[in-house]
């Protein structure tokens, strides 16, 4: 029974399915004369029929088709085989450029008398073969530079199958890529990726952020043991099939967190060490001031006694400082607002003036160095001290204030009495301790400036922070 579809389409003028054709179209005798061009091809190829039809194909155009590797292909074609199929080819003609065309060619046997004829069927694929090859080219710049990268880096697909993986990776996990490609994350390695938080992380986190940063995983391998992981994972687009990929970036920071655990338990030890310094240092500290007291009490000048005293006041003074570190759990930076108080309220105990004093405290809370803290400590030492012996005698009230504040780059600190002033023709401490408070504000980097008249004295340290 005859193919009905056969008997349609013989129905059909041959030149109606030659014009429907996308591709360029050659009849060609056996010895390659071009004996029919449809107008797809003298479009193309920008000839005319009359310089085409009649003209063997390596003489068209001037020569532009003398081809070796087409010529050869067709050669092969009448002598040997029936078909050429998918040959591409890439030339370039004197008036339309270069052109990438991929060929297909069948022979036939004209009915009748029996010559042979080959229809050339020519495709211009130039677009399509230079994508191609720019895609070849970024495929081959994006594998260099994954393979520089020295994090271990997996490509994953929509289903977190492995689409590659670079050479960091198979070294740091010890696996090859047999058995790493195209399996799903999950089965890798007999399931040793099969970690939880990070099947989370691809299929959760990442679709919805497109980015994750820094997400630390710790887990044990068989073959490399206990890892700590930084994990950095984003979701890209593949523009050619719509699809999206996962780039996981795997950041092996065992030794660093090794490294880091050292020192914090060094960083401890030193601590504690220090702790046990500074109360080694109050304690010694206290025993030194025991002693000038007991040394004060065996004088009988009371101008030695009271040297004594100011020595006692001055060693309670750095003492104090230790006592607020201590208090604190601190070994090397104490707050101001603890010290200062504490020093005051010891200052104004021991000096038997408590109940008739009033105390005005403003202290900013900062922290400071010990390097910083006891020469600041020394100075309101000197200051209060000399306020409690000047200020206040034959008065059994008055205000004592103490301010410090912190300004722009700098910190100053107030200390002022209610009482009658400075007596300028005083000798006050054989003038050491305005020696000594001098000395202790230069060591700070700061200047002291006084104020005194009859309604009180006000002493202004500035100091740069």
């Amino acid at each position: 029974m005859p193919d009905i579809n056969l008997d349609m389409l013989r129905e059909i003028d041959p030149a109606e399915i030659v014009a429907s054709l996308r591709e360029s179209l050659l009849v060609l005798t056996d010895d390659l004369v071009v004996e029919y061009a449809n107008d797809r091809f003298l479009k193309t190829f920008e000839v005319n029929r009359d310089e085409t039809v009649g003209v063997r194909l390596d003489a068209l155009g001037n020569g532009q088709w003398d081809i070796p590797s087409l010529t050869r292909e067709l050669d092969r074609m009448v002598e040997d085989a029936n078909t050429v199929e998918d040959v591409e080819i890439d030339h370039h003609f004197e008036h339309i450029g270069r052109r990438v065309m991929r060929l297909n060619a069948r022979k036939t046997v004209r009915p009748g008398n029996g010559s042979r004829r080959i229809l050339l069927a020519i495709e211009d694929v130039t677009a399509e073969a230079d994508a191609a090859a720019k895609l070849e080219r970024e495929r081959l710049l994006s594998t260099g530079i994954v393979e520089t990268i020295r994090e271990p880096l997996l490509v994953l697909d929509e289903q977190l199958s492995i689409i590659s993986a670079n050479r960091a990776f198979y070294r740091s996990f010890q696996v090859n890529e047999q058995e790493t490609v195209g399996r799903s994350i999950d089965k890798l390695g007999n399931g040793q990726w099969s970690i939880p938080t990070l099947l989370d992380l691809l299929t959760n986190v990442v679709p919805q952020n497109n980015v994750v940063e820094d997400f630390e995983v710790q887990h044990g391998f068989l073959e490399i043991g206990e890892r700590t992981m930084l994990l950095n994972a984003r979701k890209v687009y593949r523009e050619g099939n719509a699809t999206h990929m996962l780039l996981l970036a795997i950041q092996d920071i065992t030794e660093r967190r090794r490294l880091e655990a050292e020192r914090e338990a060094a960083l401890e030890q030193a601590g504690r060490l220090l702790e046990e310094l500074n109360h080694r240092v109050m304690n010694s500290l206290t025993m030194i001031g025991s002693i000038i007291s007991m040394e004060a009490r065996n004088l009988s000048d009371d101008e030695c006694k009271a040297a004594f005293a100011r020595m006692r006041a001055r060693v309670d003074a750095v003492g104090s400082l230790y006592k607020t570190l201590s208090r604190a759990g601190s070994v090397d930076t104490v707050g101001t607002r603890d010290y200062l108080s504490a020093l005051t309220e010891d200052l104004i105990a021991s000096s038997g003036r408590a109940k008739g004093l009033t105390i005005s405290l403003d202290i900013a809370d900062l922290p400071l160095s010990t390097r910083v803290a006891v020469p600041l400590g020394l100075v309101v030492n000197e200051l209060i001290t000399n306020s409690l012996k000047y200020a206040y005698n034959g008065r059994s009230e008055g205000v004592l204030s103490v301010i410090l504040r912190n300004e722009p780059e700098k910190m100053t600190l107030e200390i002022a009495d209610d009482g009658p002033g400075i007596d300028p023709d005083a000798r006050v401490d054989s003038g050491l301790g305005q020696k000594l408070i001098d000395a202790f504000a230069t060591q700070l980097g700061g200047t002291v400036a006084v104020e005194s008249d009859q309604t009180g004295t006000r002493h202004t340290l500035m100091m740069p922070v």
